[in-house]
């Protein structure tokens, strides 16, 4: 199985964070993201999982996958700027 996301772009509070993102990951391999605090990370992954709708691009399973990709993706967030272990 493979997961390809092609011409992904997202828009959040009016701006764009990225466009034009392309890439294609295997079964089994790992994709690490990364980036400065509003790059856009969250909403790639929030994205790929189908909670957000891209601006444009789309993301889809390779063909012959058994099921979709809302069965077969699991997204474990966090929650927004709480961290009640952390302290300033």
């Amino acid at each position: 199985m493979r997961l390809i996301a092609e011409k992904l772009c997202a828009r959040r509070g009016g701006r764009i964070l990225f466009a034009g993102l392309s890439f294609a990951v295997e079964a089994g391999v790992a994709l690490l993201v990364t980036g400065p605090n509003g790059a856009g990370k969250t909403t790639l992954l929030r994205t790929l999982a189908g909670f957000l709708p891209p601006e444009a691009g789309h993301v889809r399973l390779e063909e012959g996958a058994e099921a979709g990709i809302g069965e077969q993706c699991h997204y474990i967030g966090h929650a927004n700027a709480v961290e009640p272990s952390l302290t300033v």
